[in-house]
């Protein structure tokens, strides 16, 4: 009896273990096209990078992410898990970053020229340790490589770091989670004299579910591209602007923005390399911004009584940084009806894989903190996704109730042209403009500019 109770005590002992270690380690196994030498990094839920795995991969990659760690944060409201990254180097020189997407072969083809990407840089301050100290030497008395120590041959140009944790500092890696409120959708009017608009109709509309889908906003030396992340889970979202029976301009000037409190994380990594023909150190500076948590659920039917209220509505932009990368515009040129009305101003935008894509600036305090790490916070923004099937849809619907009949004016939308696994797409930034075209160039969005004038084309 004694013997059977100490074998159930054990038994007891190594399920807890067990079960403690499941909730904690999310292990992922994910197939391989291509070979590579690649870091693997993840955002932590304590705000630090974790480093999930390095050295080359193939075939089928095996490693424990922090995945499991981000689920056990209880909430309702809509939030997803922060996919890993991936940097990635191919023998032909060049550099990848893409988020690893559970159940989506990952294909590590280059992107990008490492001559292209990589600045120089300092030597890095490397804590080596006494044995990779001695196999330097080792390597450097034998000849076996032109490679500084610390660093690992790729091809007949490049080095690359070959352990991470040689390296000292948060320079290297960082990153930080930023709860605030953001600005989804504005409007700016700015009409004057004998072309002013006395009042705007507005219905925008914005409804995020579990078929949302966060997307990773990457920039690479400044260079912008997306990348899927994970769908959301938690409690549908949904809030309406719609003013009855419409809104009076300020003498022909107005301003409302509909703005969503945000919870998302900033990335940042400078990727130290080396280049053997100019015998130069050198980086490759490396941001991401994830959305992960919409800390607000449940209907919201905002009116003019919100109006500064709280910050769901305000007539002006909250701290706030737009792209400017790649950022453009589309530009309506509207002829007001003998009534003085123009109806349904509305865009359309080109996705890509079934999906459409809406971004909105980073917030002020992000902004501010990723300025003070590297310069890459204008080609990045936090970027949704939804199917064009899905239950998820952002609205945007804008009517010119009350002006001098007979009259143009310009409507200025903006958008964004990013490349998404070798496909372009344009994500909406419902952010418009209306003016009479007096000025040669059309009113600003905090720190962007539409296009000027001479660049509006007329709309049928």
């Amino acid at each position: 009896m004694r013997i059977m109770a100490i074998s159930l005590i054990v038994i007891v002992i190594m399920a807890t273990i067990g079960t403690a270690a499941s909730e904690f380690l999310s292990v992922e196994q994910v197939p391989v096209q291509g070979s590579a030498k690649a870091f693997i990094f993840q955002p932590s839920t304590h705000g630090d990078v974790k480093l999930l795995k390095q050295g080359r991969i193939a075939g089928i990659l095996t490693f424990r992410s922090e995945n499991r760690a981000w689920e056990r944060l209880n909430t309702n409201n809509l939030h997803s898990v922060p996919t890993p990254l991936i940097v990635y180097f191919t023998k032909d020189g060049k550099v990848g970053v893409k988020s690893i997407v559970p159940g989506r072969k990952l294909v590590l083809e280059g992107m990008f020229s490492i001559e292209d990407v990589a600045g120089p840089s300092g030597r890095p301050d490397l804590d080596l340790p006494l044995t990779a100290r001695i196999r330097y030497k080792v390597r450097s008395l034998l000849g076996t490589s032109s490679c500084p120590r610390g660093y690992e041959e790729l091809n007949a140009r490049y080095c690359i770091i070959e352990n991470w944790e040689y390296l000292k500092g948060s320079y290297y890696a960082d990153s930080r989670t930023f709860v605030e409120w953001v600005p989804f959708m504005g409007l700016k009017v700015r009409t004057e004299g004998g072309k002013k608009i006395e009042r705007i109709g507005a219905s925008w509309g914005i409804q995020l579910t579990t078929s949302t889908r966060a997307v990773w906003s990457l920039s690479v030396d400044g260079i912008p591209v997306l990348d899927f992340g994970s769908s959301y889970s938690g409690s549908t979202l949904k809030v309406s602007y719609a003013p009855e029976p419409d809104v009076r301009t300020e003498n022909g000037y107005l301003d409302r923005y509909l703005n969503l409190p945000l919870k998302y994380v900033v990335a940042i990594y400078n990727i130290p390399v080396y280049d053997k023909w100019r015998k130069q150190y050198a980086s490759i500076p490396i941001a991401g911004v994830y959305p992960i948590e919409v800390t607000m659920s449940g209907f919201h039917e905002v009116t003019e009584r919100d109006l500064n209220r709280n910050k769901i509505l305000t007539d002006y932009l909250l701290s706030s940084h737009f792209p400017t990368v790649n950022t453009g515009s589309k530009v309506k040129v509207l002829r007001t009806t003998s009534y003085g009305t123009y109806d349904n101003i509305v865009f359309e935008f080109r996705g890509s894989s079934n999906h459409k894509f809406y971004s909105v600036p980073l917030g002020g305090s992000a902004a501010s903190w990723l300025w003070s790490k590297l310069p890459g916070a204008g080609a990045l923004s936090i970027t949704f996704s939804y199917s064009n099937t899905s239950q998820s849809v952002v609205t945007y619907g804008i009517r010119v109730m009350n002006a001098p009949p007979n009259q143009l004016y310009y409507a200025t939308v903006l958008k964004r042209d990013i490349e998404l696994t070798k496909d372009n797409v344009e994500l909406a930034m419902y952010f418009t403009t209306i003016d009479d075209g007096t000025d040669s160039m059309p009113p600003c969005f905090g720190n962007v500019c539409p296009s000027s004038t001479n660049e509006r084309k007329t709309d049928d």
